[in-house]
């Protein structure tokens, strides 16, 4: 269901109140290996992609310069939008993309090649900042006694069903008492074909599209000039006035009428709460990420100059230059790790 007919109500209502400004970002970066070319590159590396890192490029390309001088960028950051194009069609030898890929980026470029390309993450998305790839989390009415749910219940009240057949439809479903216990859930979330809605059904829902048919979706807003309001500051308004409702968006369009609850992966697991502490472990299970792409044939080796900048990029000069930019979060020893042996 889309509330398109309902969303002035509330913009009426939330264009006086702040958006919260950018959350902070987990910073330390000592888990991660300094970096350690495994040879000497030359030639023009060719970036295309996501417009909101310039700062973050540059640091990248002068960081990586002082270990191998024999290396030029040219670059070109038209937008996450874009990005796949450039590998696609052979103008850039690196897309990076400010979130995870849409499946229908990689059948694009699949159709073009006959195999995928190899994405490597890059950093956590933010905590909480504008454009950055920010986390999800779950909310309830503050009056809500709900103090977490686990991710299979999460995909039975957000979706059709969880993967069981099983619906949660009201509080009582989930094991509250008394008079609440047969009040309906009333669920609400951006618009489908958002890319929060899109991570939330790859995450949530199992990549199955099946959502709960009652689930109240908003839009982007605008201000009287012209600047964007975020769905969520809506969709979290909405919440705070419905008891029986639940949410998800991010915490920095929160308001006190409000509460985050915790998650965890599997029933019996601790309910974690996400921070930047767990946003950068990924033990909260909505963290998101950014990445970048390269057109590597399985079997074949990754053109050398671009597989040292990828390697410098997961170092912890890489990742402190993530830190030092402050918008998206490093990301761990653990998950560079696994990053760097894509490339081999």
């Amino acid at each position: 269901m889309n509330l398109k007919s309902y969303l002035p109500v509330f913009a009426v209502a939330v264009l006086s109140c702040p958006v919260f400004a950018q959350l902070p970002q987990h910073r330390d970066v000592s888990d991660l290996q300094p970096y350690q070319p495994q040879q000497q590159v030359s030639g023009t590396i060719r970036v295309y992609g996501n417009n909101y890192i310039p700062a973050l490029m540059k640091r990248w390309q002068d960081g990586f310069q002082k270990f191998q001088p024999g290396v030029t960028f040219t670059t070109n950051l038209p937008g996450t939008e874009a990005a796949m194009s450039g590998i696609t069609s052979g103008i850039a030898d690196i897309s990076f993309i400010g979130r995870e890929g849409y499946r229908a980026e990689i059948r694009g470029f699949k159709g073009r090649f006959g195999y995928e390309p190899l994405g490597i993450e890059i950093s956590s998305g933010s905590f909480g900042t504008p454009h950055k790839t920010f986390s999800l989390e779950i909310f309830t009415h503050a009056s809500n006694p709900l103090k977490g749910l686990t991710m299979d219940q999460a995909q039975a009240i957000f979706g059709c069903a969880d993967s069981s057949g099983k619906k949660i439809r009201t509080w009582g479903d989930l094991g509250l008492t008394g008079s609440i216990a047969t009040h309906p859930i009333h669920v609400y979330g951006y618009q489908f074909d958002t890319g929060m809605a899109g991570y939330f059904n790859h995450v949530v829902l199992h990549d199955s599209g099946t959502w709960n048919a009652d689930l109240k979706d908003f839009d982007n807003g605008h201000a009287a000039n012209g600047e964007v309001i975020n769905a969520g500051v809506y969709i979290l308004k909405a919440l705070a006035a419905d008891p029986d409702g639940i949410a998800f968006a991010n915490l920095q369009y929160a308001n006190p009428e409000i509460k985050q609850i915790g998650l965890a992966e599997h029933a019996g697991d601790p309910f974690v709460l996400a921070t930047p502490e767990t946003i950068w472990d990924h033990s909260y299970p909505l963290h998101r990420f950014s990445t970048l792409y390269i057109n590597r044939k399985p079997g074949a080796p990754v053109d050398p100059k671009v597989k040292e900048f990828v390697r410098y990029i997961l170092s912890r000069e890489g990742m402190q230059a993530v830190a030092d930019d402050g918008a998206y979060t490093p990301i761990n020893g653990q998950v560079a790790q696994a990053q760097r042996h894509k490339l081999d």
